[in-house]
């Protein structure tokens, strides 16, 4: 053969071999795309299939008290719910205060020998007035020893020994009728004493004075330079009981 048609003949079979390559190439490249399409197509499908299902399962999901804190409306399955745990809360919360409440009248009542009830009176409304629960059962035990109808030698009356008036300057509708009752004696009691604390700038020593022997008193005494002590703020604070 040849020089020139040997060259021919391997031109020839190399255009055949590049020829037959350059289709194998193609048909897999081919054949890699469509593959790759139909698996974008299905990640595609299933990723949408993901977020529609997650849209309309999301309340189903995700706890009641994210949604709220997220601002999303509550899902009418869920309310029912909610509002009766808010119930058993607040009940639980009131049932506590309570107990709590009972323990402390309780405490008072057992160290000052009153009775429960009254016990509870004098609490709520030291507590309602802002003044010490235990000053005021001390002043009330100084005074009356828990006697609601007791009248002193000077026509003071009830369990803080109120004259009439005393509680004329407290209430211009005060009445001795009115002073006989407990719940209204230790109002107007306790408003005179914290008077007293005011005046004198929290020292209970010298309101205790005063709420015994007047204010006039104990400042005229004070004005001498007198100690105007006369023993009853020590029976107060220092009784053994």
């Amino acid at each position: 053969m040849g020089r020139n048609k040997l060259d021919s003949a391997i031109d020839a079979r190399t255009r055949k071999c590049l020829k037959q390559g350059r289709l194998r190439v193609e048909n897999g490249a081919g054949l890699l795309a469509r593959f790759g399409n139909t698996v974008f197509s299905i990640g595609a499908v299933a990723l949408m299939v993901t977020v529609v299902l997650g849209v309309y399962r999301l309340p189903d999901t995700i706890p009641v008290d994210t949604i709220i804190q997220a601002g999303s409306a509550i899902p009418d399955s869920e309310v029912p719910a909610f509002r009766q745990a808010a119930l058993w809360h607040e009940v639980a919360t009131r049932e506590a205060g309570n107990i709590q409440l009972n323990s402390q009248v309780r405490h008072f009542a057992n160290m000052f020998n009153a009775d429960l009830q009254l016990a509870r009176i004098i609490y709520d409304i030291s507590v309602d007035e802002e003044v010490d629960p235990e000053l005021v059962f001390r002043v009330i035990r100084t005074e009356s020893s828990f006697v609601t109808d007791c009248v002193g030698l000077v026509g003071e009356i009830g369990l803080m020994q109120v004259r009439y008036g005393t509680a004329l300057t407290v209430d211009r509708g005060a009445t001795h009728k009115k002073l006989y009752d407990p719940a209204y004696n230790i109002r107007i009691g306790i408003r005179h004493l914290k008077d007293h604390l005011h005046y004198f700038r929290g020292d209970i020593r010298m309101a205790l004075l005063a709420y015994n022997r007047g204010r006039g008193r104990v400042n005229e005494l004070l004005a001498m330079g007198m100690d105007p002590a006369n023993g009853y703020a020590r029976r107060v604070l220092d009784t053994r009981l």
